[in-house]
């Protein structure tokens, strides 16, 4: 492996600038790429341009800094290369997710290892060096060839032939001296970005930290990546790939998947619903184990909560994935459903305030009775009646709750929150709330009735 820490500066130049281009499964294609910017950084050295080595250098940084690489490390370029390998859904990681090896693949995705485990080998501090030393090259060399006069004094000092050589002998044209730097002497290092900033750490929370911080440790204390190439596949095999690595809640905008997070404490269990809850948990267990992949349609008037017991379950059940498709969203049915297919994952996808007649929510319902619905995929539609062609569903039905149940709710979202008000003061502020605003014991009633008591107790 090639040792950027005591290579010549046009060498470990030279080095950077072969790597980058040969990789393929692995290849970043932006322009502002850090791969892209290093690059520019490496050439810039090589030519002998001091400023604009300066300059790719920091272009790098900021690029480094706003990648969107997960603080892992501690270095930003360790950062970034992990980013690259796991973060990405690259080719590999898509075949892998889906169960599938192709050889091809696999040599391409070797060959892209190797290179970057060279490359981790490489900070900061050693292109300030390749830089500083490049720069005091090009000021100890002269700046221009010696004419014939000066060669022939030259050689009298040196007691050699002061003849001029002929000109058919004369050496060929020299090449174009550097330019000399533009800048006198170079910034000392301290002025450089250092890439350091910490230990290996995980600085925040994946879905999948537990198998992915064990990849990660291994990542880093392993010299030649290639060697991991079978264990990446098993681990993207078993995991998934990006962005269902990191997250639990998605929706659904243009076909991309996109996380999303509640507001924390959003969706409590509330005791009047807890039949419901028991029931949908029940169901989702059993489509986690494989037993069962019937739709659920949760059917009840506006405000029961049925949107949020669902979005519970994300909760409830860590290894269950949750897409939400809103009413009124636009996208592909078929792309949705085959980006879904193609994971090792099982997902809750959920038609909140689901309309039959929605060409979208057609194409679904035209893939499962054409028994061509992935098996990962748990439909679980809510709706405000239960009336209309679903097809074979699993209904559970809600209801406005009493007064009583009312209370209840709002006491467990006053507990959730810390808070004892007792049970008399609560039960006169639902009755309040039912006469003044002669509107439906919802449980966005519930929520507001808790944070009124909540804000004079």
């Amino acid at each position: 492996m090639f040792n950027f820490r005591d290579c010549a500066p046009g060498d470990g130049a030279q080095r950077i600038a072969s790597l980058i281009p040969r990789l393929t499964v692995l290849q970043d294609m932006r322009k502002d790429a850090p791969l892209a910017r290093l690059f520019a950084t490496a050439s810039a050295i090589h030519a002998g341009d001091t400023l604009g080595a300066l300059s790719c250098y920091h272009a790098l940084c900021a690029s480094l800094l706003s990648s969107g690489a997960r603080r892992v490390s501690g270095d930003l370029w360790l950062d970034y290369l992990l980013f690259l390998v796991l973060e990405r859904p690259h080719a590999f990681a898509a075949m892998a997710a889906a169960g599938r090896m192709d050889e091809a693949e696999r040599s391409a995705m070797r060959a892209d290892l190797a290179i970057l485990g060279e490359l981790a080998t490489l900070s900061g501090a050693h292109l300030y060096r390749m830089a500083a030393e490049r720069h005091r090259e090009l000021q100890l060399k002269p700046r221009h060839a010696k004419d014939n006069i000066s060669l022939m004094s030259s050689a009298v000092w040196a007691g050699g032939s002061v003849r001029p050589a002929p000109a058919a002998n004369a050496k060929p044209a020299q090449e174009p001296d550097a330019p000399a730097p533009l800048l006198s002497a170079m910034p000392p290092e301290s002025e450089w970005l250092s890439w350091h900033y910490g230990e290996m750490e995980l600085r925040d929370s994946y879905v999948s930290d537990e198998a992915l911080e064990e990849v990660v440790i291994r990542l880093l204390e392993t010299p030649d990546w290639r060697a991991l190439c079978d264990d990446l596949w098993n681990f993207f095999a078993a995991y998934g790939c990006a962005p269902f690595l990191k997250d639990r809640l998605f929706h659904v905008k243009q076909n991309v998947f996109l996380p999303f997070s509640p507001r924390a404490g959003q969706y409590c269990t509330l005791p009047c619903y807890e039949p419901q809850r028991s029931a949908l948990l029940s169901h989702a267990i059993r489509f986690m184990r494989g037993e069962t992949a019937e739709p659920v349609l949760l059917a009840g008037p506006a405000g029961t909560g049925k949107t949020a017991l669902a979005l519970n379950l994300a909760e409830e059940l860590p290894e269950l994935r949750l897409v939400l498709l809103p009413r009124g969203a636009a996208f592909d049915a078929d792309a949705v459903l085959d980006a879904l297919k193609a994971q090792p994952l099982r997902f809750l996808l959920l038609l909140d305030d689901a309309d039959l007649s929605a060409a979208e929510t057609r194409a679904l319902f035209a893939r499962r009775a054409a028994f061509d619905f992935p098996e990962n995929v748990l439909p679980v539609a809510t709706a405000r009646t239960a009336e209309g062609d679903f097809g074979s569903m699993k209904t559970i039905r809600f209801a406005y709750p009493k007064i009583a149940e009312f209370a209840e709710m709002v006491e467990a979202l006053l507990a959730q929150r810390g808070v004892e008000a007792g049970h008399a003061a609560v039960r006169n502020a639902c009755v309040d709330y039912q006469v003044d605003a002669r509107d439906c014991l919802s449980v966005s009633a519930a929520v507001r009735v808790a944070e009124e008591l909540a804000a004079v107790v």
